[in-house]
């Protein structure tokens, strides 16, 4: 799960928004546009329906970090 614990100048090196942004985003001093919104979807599309709707559809392979988080542990098991 490469997007737990990635830090904001990363995530400006994979999406080309500035940094400053994604930490106004993360300390809820603005909201999400469609650039952002693109560019989160972009890099995990597993996840853009659930981001979208905050639903899932494991079925079409839209899932949601804890889905994976639960697959990955019972994988290890």
């Amino acid at each position: 799960m490469d997007f737990i614990g990635i830090k904001n100048p990363k995530l400006e090196e994979k999406t080309g928004i500035a940094k400053t942004t994604w930490s106004n985003l993360r300390n809820r001093r603005g909201r999400a546009n469609e650039e952002q919104i693109s560019a989160i979807v972009n890099l995990w599309p597993e996840y853009a329906y659930w981001i979208i709707s905050g639903k899932t559809m494991p079925e079409a392979g839209q899932i949601s970090p804890e889905i994976e988080e639960t697959r990955i542990k019972l994988n290890k098991a």
